[in-house]
């Protein structure tokens, strides 16, 4: 199929319908897409299209789309999508992380990939290609006991075959191996075949990985953890600092009434363990909890998802509830409210005042019974005078306010939260960490945590998923961390002004900050466009603009 997604544009450039290629893409996208052709949508306004040219790439939700545009009947124009497979790569770097050797081979016995371990057992350099290249072209064996040819040949599986070979051109040293031959068919024709290498070394050191891991089930299955999750309360908020201690406090007096609440504190400070346990310490602790990311979720879906739809309101419509409907005799937490659109909060308003609302294309009344907690990421005030937060909306939600503060301001609960997380994971990992250098600690302590708690214990995950001890170590850090540790802030240079105008010094400013912002969210572009307080759309332009292609 030339398209995953073929958009018809009117002569303004404007959505008017859409057809799919891939079921696949409809799945993820069909409601979405839908809703752009029925609002006519500008294209320019979804997508982020060149002034000139009718194809290449484009990128949009973290995904690369190769676009084409055509001419259409009566002046519009076609766009066609196609989403960049990448599975094949995955599957690629996948199998170079087992630690056998894997090689796979067509039913001509020509290479088709080795894993990082097999090039390493042949000694092949990475940059040197195998592909198409047959078995005996590459070594120097003999073709009646090679597992592969023998698997190929009987089409059938040869299982622990001991050899001894020769690379033809990258070693002089035969190489010992205990090799296992899968053929693999498709609707019955013989395909190729796949190998496992195994040498001496990697018995062993799968024999020492295999025996901890032993050890780990096995005191897993004498005291297994208690893993079972039925939602935060206040024991999950850890820390003895006074501001959030009174936070608690506070959360814990108006937890039993019904009034808003606004929890305001930066991405990653526990706005969520504070709403769900405000709920669970309320009367409605019976109803649901349920929670929506304002700033996750697409504008044009956010209106059907807290609503509701009713069947014929909009192609592919149907009746649904919304989340006001489900919480009914419940608790709705709106994280983020303040990335919401302005008319979104208009609508959200109207609903708070008048303690109804209908479904999207509904006609019928529906009967408000939820308690809102809302959160703010920034500071709300400041929101409210720079017009991205209604004032009457805020004084509606904001009875009950309470501040979570930053980690970077509650530094001396930093062991203390270093301790519940690894001791809460420890049975995900056959080395759980039961040690830290002194050295770890001085480098979180001098961290300044932008992501707060949730960044810290990411931090914690990564260094857990790369130790191979029970001690965590500086170099299990995230290398983002450590470079941050490292390195001073970078100067501005030396400015020449007989050489630079201000447009051009104001760019490669630019540039310099977005490329340390990119660095420092580990390229995550939504973190980075939060970060840098753009939107996501903007930074992505600036992106290709200056060529920060990774």
């Amino acid at each position: 199929m030339l398209y995953d997604i073929l958009f018809t544009l009117d002569p303004s450039d404007c959505f008017c319908a859409v057809a799919w290629g891939s079921r696949e893409t409809e799945d993820l996208y069909r409601d979405l897409f839908e809703s752009w052709a029925a609002a006519r949508r500008p294209v320019r306004t979804a997508f982020a299209l060149p002034q000139e040219g009718d194809s290449g790439a484009l990128v949009w939700e973290e995904n690369t789309f190769h676009f084409q545009l055509l001419p259409a009947p009566e002046g519009g124009r076609w766009l066609l999508l196609k989403r960049e497979d990448n599975r094949p790569y995955l599957l690629a770097r996948a199998l170079d992380q087992v630690t056998d050797g894997v090689q796979i081979y067509d039913k001509n016995a020509c290479a088709v990939y080795f894993n990082r371990s097999s090039r390493g057992i042949s000694h092949i350099p990475s940059g040197v290609s195998v592909e198409g290249r047959h078995l005996l072209d590459l070594y120097n064996l003999d073709e009646t006991i090679s597992t592969t040819m023998t698997a190929l040949q009987t089409q059938a599986p040869v299982i622990d075959r001991v050899d001894s070979f020769r690379a033809n051109d990258f070693s002089t040293a035969p190489i010992a191996s205990a090799n296992t031959s899968y053929p693999i068919f498709r609707e019955g024709e013989l395909l190729g075949a796949v190998v496992f290498e195994q040498t001496a070394e990697i018995v062993e050191r799968n024999m020492k990985k295999m025996e901890a891991t032993g050890k780990a089930l096995s005191a897993f299955s004498q005291r297994p953890p208690k893993i079972s999750f039925s939602g935060y309360t206040f024991d999950n908020v850890i820390g003895s600092c006074p501001k959030l201690r009174e936070a608690v406090e506070l959360a814990r007096r108006v937890a039993p009434q019904d009034s808003p609440i606004l929890l305001v504190g930066e991405t990653g400070t526990g706005k969520e363990i504070f709403a769900q346990s405000i709920h669970r310490s309320s009367r409605r602790r019976s109803g649901k909890f349920l929670a929506i990311n304002c700033a996750a979720v697409p504008e044009t879906l956010i209106e059907s998802l807290l609503f509701g739809t009713k069947r014929g309101s909009f192609t592919g419509s149907e009746d649904k509830a919304g989340y006001l409907e489900e919480a009914a005799g419940g608790t709705l937490f709106l994280d983020e409210l303040n990335s919401m659109s302005l008319a979104m909060q208009s609508k959200i308003l109207r609903v708070l005042q008048e303690k109804t609302f209908r479904r999207v294309g509904g006609s019928q009344d529906l009967r408000l019974d939820v308690r809102v907690i809302s959160s703010c990421n920034e500071d709300p005030f400041k929101a409210v005078a720079e017009n991205t937060f209604r004032r009457d909306l805020f004084y509606r939600l904001s009875t009950v306010m309470i501040e979570l503060p930053p980690l970077r301001e509650h530094l001396e609960d930093l062991e203390e939260l270093i301790r519940y997380h690894l001791e809460a994971t420890a049975y995900q990992f056959v080395h759980a960490v039961t040690r830290i250098d002194p050295e770890v600690i001085a480098v979180l302590r001098a961290y300044h945590w932008p992501g707060n708690v949730r960044e810290l214990f990411h931090v914690l995950d990564y260094a857990q998923n790369v130790t191979d001890s029970q001690v965590m170590e500086v170099r299990h850090l995230p290398p983002y961390l450590l470079k941050h540790h490292s390195e001073p802030a970078a100067a501005l240079p030396a400015i020449d002004f007989s050489r630079e105008t201000l447009q051009g010094l104001m760019d490669e400013y630019e540039k310099q900050v977005i490329a340390q912002a990119l660095d420092h969210c580990g390229y995550n572009i939504s973190r980075t466009a939060q970060t840098l307080g753009v939107l996501r759309q903007s930074l992505q332009y600036r992106i290709r603009k200056y060529g920060l292609i990774f």
